[in-house]
């Protein structure tokens, strides 16, 4: 619905489907980014990583609020079929046919994208394994181990490498001398839901991205060799650490706000959306989450190849292996004020450690690279550095970094040396993501944009669908209250990919108003 933007899946102009000058204004790219949404969820199923059944259901109120749910069933029983094999097919003059057919409907034209990003993910073509089409095992045809076709209970995200596990605690001798196999990523025991007596033993989430997910910016940067020479000297930095964060609220009020990175990102975003000079439209709100994506999407990648490639342990395993040594630590409840003398071998971190390896800390990595890039936005668009007010006051993008990455260490995930490493293989990623955004935008003003604070109606089309008597005013009241309330929202636990939703959807109600 542009003339000039690029398509950031090819980083190309589309060659299919170029939609008319009646088509470049913000109700036809809601419209047609809430249909590719709503698509790929009932594509993928409502668990789709990003999806929210909540943000799903909403979207389905609003079609049959507006009578566009008759539309979309319409094209689903009777052409949709045709559709997706014409794409799956390759035969993009009919598609292009289809289309002009559908008079280039927001809602078609959002069903093709969703086929081209489902296209691009399925079947392990981008190395995630999001649909667990693919698993690790033996090749007959040409006698090699690897990726392989999966035949049935096909496990989505599973790892097509062939990592396993070969940490091994010291049994014999020397406790507190973690060598050789014992410095290996051990599965800790978690409890299984509210089960009583019911645990599992961790597997280590998606071990293979780092060597087979493309990154999206630039080649990823080695993480350099730990420096981890003591163990035990290691590992009583973290009892202290901890020690100190059982009487410190604040401190712990950051273990838990940095770990929900939905969270961290969502702040990042609000602090620069909250600029005075800010362009409040949706055109440029939609890339400048796509530049916080990509960042975050490289950042993971960079991190996770570092992790399987020195396989460490976690500072829990370490401790619990001192058996019936008494330390004065964090003694496992939250609610406490002190800290408390118990046994090794009941350690517990503040938070849950995740199930993967220790170093590099993924957070650090992700952390530096919002802010990185929430500098480098800024500084680009010539605004003023973000200052994030909620949760707390933090005064610039450095201490995001800083507080994000200490959180780690005075929870108890990490050693030390593993933030400085998570955030030396992240450098300069942030205004790789910006100059990214610029290349995609390739100049457009957008043509016909719907602004932040500035009313614009429907475009002269039919395509907003026709409200009935009995829920004009109900519909009204919501075009009213949706955009303000999506624009101001103080929630700090809803996660930005669903906000995100929730402001399209509040355009799409405020164009049809």
């Amino acid at each position: 619905h542009d003339d000039t933007m690029l398509n950031p899946l090819t980083m190309e102009r589309p060659s299919i489907a170029d939609v008319p000058s009646f088509g470049y204004n913000t109700f036809s790219r809601a419209m047609c980014t809430l249909q590719c949404y709503y698509s790929l969820g009932v594509s993928f199923g409502r668990s789709w990583p990003g999806g929210n059944s909540d943000a799903l259901d909403e979207y389905e109120s609003l079609m049959e609020d507006w009578g566009l749910d008759l539309w979309y069933e319409d094209f689903r029983d009777a052409r949709y079929a045709d559709f997706r094999l014409a794409w799956d097919s390759g035969n993009y003059d009919d598609i292009n046919a289809m289309i002009v057919a559908e008079n280039y409907h927001p809602f078609a034209i959002g069903h093709l994208v969703a086929l081209e990003v489902e296209s691009l993910s399925k079947n392990n073509n981008d190395g995630w394994n999001r649909d667990g089409s693919h698993t690790y095992g033996y090749n007959e045809e040409d006698d090699t181990w690897g990726a392989i076709p999966c035949s049935t209970n096909c496990a989505p995200f599973s790892d097509t490498t062939g990592y396993k596990p070969i940490g091994t605690t010291n049994v014999q001798g020397d406790k507190y001398n973690v060598t050789g196999l014992a410095q290996r990523w051990q599965p800790l025991r978690e409890q299984k839901g509210v089960g009583i007596g019911s645990y599992v033993h961790q597997v280590h989430i998606t071990p293979h991205i780092g060597f087979t997910v493309k990154p999206k910016l630039r080649p990823l940067i080695e993480t350099e060799a730990p420096t981890y020479t003591d163990y035990h000297e290691e590992a009583l930095s973290v009892v202290e650490q901890l020690r100190l964060t059982a009487g410190n609220e604040t401190r712990k009020a950051m273990v838990e706000f940095y770990d929900n990175k939905g969270q961290v990102r969502s702040s990042v975003i609000r602090s620069i959306t909250s600029l005075d000079g800010f362009d409040g439209s949706l055109e440029d709100t939609l890339l400048l989450h796509h530049g916080i994506d990509l960042v975050e999407h490289d950042a993971l990648l960079s991190a996770w190849r570092g992790k399987v490639k020195y396989d460490l342990v976690r500072p829990t395993t370490v401790i619990r292996q001192w058996g019936n040594d008494e330390i004065d630590t964090f003694g496992g409840d939250f609610s406490e004020t002190e800290s408390k003398v118990i046994k090794a071998k009941d350690f517990e971190a503040v938070i849950r450690v995740m199930p993967h390896s220790e170093y590099p800390s993924g957070s650090a990595s992700i952390c530096k690279a919002y802010a990185d890039f929430a500098r480098a936005y800024t500084e680009g668009v010539g605004l003023d550095e973000p200052v994030v007010k909620k949760p707390w006051d933090i005064p610039d993008m450095k201490a995001i970094r800083l507080q994000c990455g200490e959180s780690r260490l005075w929870g108890g995930m990490h050693f030390p040396a593993s933030i400085p490493a998570g955030y030396k293989i992240v450098e300069g990623m942030g205004k790789l993501g910006y100059d990214r955004i610029k290349e995609i935008r390739n100049g457009s003003n957008f043509t016909s944009k719907w602004q932040k604070g500035i009313g614009r109606r429907r475009p002269n089309n039919s395509l907003c669908g026709q409200r009935t008597d009995s829920n004009n005013a109900a519909i009204e009241e919501k075009a009213r209250a949706a955009p303000a309330e999506v624009l101001s929202s103080d929630s700090e636990q809803i996660y930005l990919r669903s906000s995100l939703q929730v402001y399209l959807m509040s355009a799409l109600v405020w164009f049809c108003f």
